[in-house]
């Protein structure tokens, strides 16, 4: 369950433990979000862990002892290099309660965490409602291009 994509210039992109069926929808998300934001030398994880682990995650680095559904590190900023964790069961019960399917809503919490890695925020309004709004432009373009 895990997938390795290295493109020509060397970057590479890891998925463990996600869904291999999806995995060339989740690749070329990354490569969209990070065409945006002209990022074109990059290393990123993603780990789907459990909403236990993700609760771990949150309240050791954020010192928020709650369950998230997408934190992201930006371990090497120089570099570009990065961890993606998603938690499984808080995305397939988001999937539910917004009308998505489970695909849809890795595809829109990738957006998310990649977001993330680039330096946006949603820790306060402003930064929110710019955040969201770029995630939002950038998920429905994905999906109007299949």
């Amino acid at each position: 369950m895990q997938e390795f994509y290295t493109n020509k210039g060397g970057s590479f992109i890891n998925f463990v433990k996600f869904p291999r069926c999806y995995n060339s929808l989740f690749r070329r998300t990354v490569e969209f979000v990070l065409k945006s934001e002209k990022i074109e030398k990059y290393q990123i994880n993603f780990v789907m862990i459990s909403d236990i682990e993700i609760k771990k995650l949150n309240n050791r680095y954020r010192n928020v002892n709650r369950i998230t559904d997408v934190i992201s590190f930006l371990v090497v900023p120089e570099s570009f290099v990065g961890d993606v964790y998603i938690s499984k069961n808080r995305t397939q019960k988001q999937a539910k309660r917004y009308g998505n399917t489970w695909q849809q809503e890795l595809v829109y919490l990738i957006i998310h965490g990649v977001l993330h890695l680039c330096g946006y925020t949603d820790y306060d309004i402003a930064s929110k409602d710019k955040m969201f709004a770029k995630q939002d432009k950038i998920f429905k373009c994905l999906f109007l291009q299949d």
